[in-house]
């Protein structure tokens, strides 16, 4: 019994002290503000769904979506809390509890380039991808 208990043991402390890589949670000071953005349609690049988010520099985030359909406008809106790392941007709904992760990058002072894929990579047709634009801080 005491051989069983000891091996227990090690199993789990093998399993907490190989656990080296842990997700932090800090924010880029950059991303803090009132940002706009849309997505398009990949055939007629006629906006689909925009959005405006403040992202606050506690983690917090509050959109407001619109989108317009065969003439109906439907608004809806989602809040959270956000964070970065190790080049990912994170997004927890907090209604939801969806996580979305994505990569974000600066093509500018005030525009973020977001991409499924790293931002050296190349865009093909499926591939999801948007920009935002800073409205103020």
């Amino acid at each position: 019994m005491k051989i069983l208990l000891r091996s227990f043991v090690f199993l789990i402390s093998l399993n907490v002290l190989g656990q080296s890589e842990k997700l932090e949670r800090k924010n880029d000071k950059k991303l803090v503000g009132y940002w706009k953005g849309a997505e398009y349609d990949k055939i007629t690049l006629v906006p689909k769904i925009y959005w405006t988010i403040n992202r606050d520099e506690t983690g917090k985030y509050f959109i407001v979506f619109t989108s317009t359909k065969d003439c109906e406008v439907r608004v809806w809106n989602e809040r959270g809390r956000w964070w970065i790392d190790k080049g990912k941007f994170y997004k927890l709904n907090s209604r939801t509890g969806d996580l979305t992760v994505i990569n974000y990058s600066f093509t500018g002072v005030n525009e973020i380039f977001f991409s499924e894929k790293p931002s050296d990579a190349k865009i093909e047709e499926n591939d999801v991808f948007y920009f935002e634009n800073l409205i103020d801080y």
